[in-house]
């Protein structure tokens, strides 16, 4: 009983884990909603916006490649 269910709960466990690693991405992509709003309108501010975009894709992408 106890070997079926630790057999079942390790097919699950890398798509629990980039769940968890992959909510403080959430959370900070979120955060930056209102810059993505707001940056365009100010002069600069796309160069700076694609920055943040840049970042938050390669923070994503090591999320995702790494776990």
């Amino acid at each position: 009983m106890f070997t079926g269910v630790v057999r079942a709960l390790a097919g699950c466990q890398r798509p629990a884990i980039v769940a968890l690693a992959l909510l403080p991405v959430v959370l900070v992509t979120a955060a930056c909603l209102p810059a993505v709003l707001l940056l365009p309108a100010f002069p600069g501010g796309v160069r700076r916006l694609i920055v943040l975009l840049a970042q938050l894709r390669r923070w994503t992408e090591t999320v995702l490649v790494r776990s």
